[in-house]
């Protein structure tokens, strides 16, 4: 990714941090009119699930990154990769804050673990030290957040960066059973396991992990107890074994083709895994295509094949969250934070239905 900071992109930053620095991010309710109905089928579908097909969100300056479904409100939960944040998203289009401002990072890839009533959330500041709003004498700052899912507060906050030198911590997947918290770095290419307690356990990487361009990613961890990560350049898939232990194995998934990238990714209650696509992370001027792909395996996944490859209409989705609804993909903007370039819809995120 091109390090260099067009004043476009630090005035974005800054602007974002003086609104956290002004007060709490208020509640914005969605137009009805935003809500996207489609035909009359489409709205009548929409009204059973609870959850309309798309949600255009209007919130100026909050640009997430990650999402993930609350059982406990029945509602999203989003990031902020400008105000690092954690903020609650109804289904009416309504933004209101969960988790204030802990450090000038970013707040990216995160999940509810409903069973210990904790939001778990990858930070970083890798995006404010690129654009020059954080100090680069500084040590970096990455790490994984564990807060209360009741009213946000913290409870612990792991540094995992590790001595790199621009550590990027991007996604993360908790083991239901054990509580192990386990965080992926697209800058230095790892995966570091956290306990529940927030203690670093351990750091491991693969030869196959390494990339100039962005690497680890996207990350969910099996009920059968292995982890299944997505490396972002090249759309790659691991399995990775034992990951409890001093020597986790690693295996590529052999899949039937590779999507343009591996993004945000997210197991389905039948099995297959959902994943997002984008070009928004290629470098050298290499160009691919957002779309959502599924991809489902016979074999624990040691294979998969891609079983719906479907084009994105809504630009730059980087995640999905599964919901007792449907499927919900985001697009957060994150593109005008990356280069300055307003999106399509300014001061909105969207929300929609897969």
């Amino acid at each position: 990714m091109d390090v260099s900071v067009p004043a476009s992109r630090r005035t974005l930053l800054q602007v974002a941090a003086a609104g956290v620095a002004g007060g709490a991010l208020a509640a914005v309710p969605l137009p009805a009119s935003a809500h996207s109905g489609g035909d009359r089928r489409h709205r009548r579908s929409a009204a059973r699930c609870a959850l309309p097909g798309t949600l255009a969100v209007t919130a100026p300056n909050l640009y997430p990154e990650g999402v993930t479904w609350d059982p406990t409100r029945k509602a999203f939960l989003v990031g902020s990769s400008t105000q690092g944040t954690i903020s609650v998203v109804r289904a009416d289009g309504s933004v209101t804050p969960l988790v204030a401002p802990f450090a000038q990072v970013s707040v990216l890839g995160l999940t509810v673990d409903a069973r210990r009533g904790r939001v778990v959330a990858a930070y970083t500041d890798y995006f404010g030290r690129m654009l020059g709003i954080v100090d680069p004498s500084l040590p970096p700052v990455s790490g994984v957040g564990v807060f209360d899912l009741t009213t946000g507060a913290v409870r612990h906050l792991a540094d995992a960066s590790g001595g790199a030198d621009l550590p990027r911590a991007n996604d993360v997947a908790v083991d239901e059973r054990h509580g192990d918290i386990y965080l992926t770095d697209t800058g230095a290419d790892t995966v570091t396991r956290v306990s529940r307690d927030g203690k670093v356990l351990g750091v491991f990487s693969d030869p196959r992990f390494e990339t100039a361009d962005t690497g680890p990613n996207g990350i969910v961890h099996h009920p059968a107890g292995f982890l299944l990560m997505a490396k972002y350049d090249g759309g790659r898939l691991f399995r990775i074994d034992h990951p409890r232990s001093s020597r986790p194995v690693v295996r590529e998934v052999r899949l039937d083709r590779h999507p343009t990238s591996l993004d945000g990714i997210a197991l389905r209650p039948d099995g297959s895994l959902v994943a997002a696509a984008n070009d928004l992370s290629l470098s050298g001027g290499r160009q691919g295509r957002d779309h959502v792909v599924v991809l489902r395996s016979t074999d624990h996944w040691r294979s998969a094949r891609t079983v719906q490859d479907r084009t994105w209409s809504v630009e730059d989705p980087t995640t999905v969250a599964v919901t007792p609804y449907g499927d919900y993909v985001l697009s957060g903007g994150l593109r005008e934070v990356l280069t300055g370039v307003p999106s399509a819809t300014p001061g909105q995120f969207h929300l929609r239905r897969r």
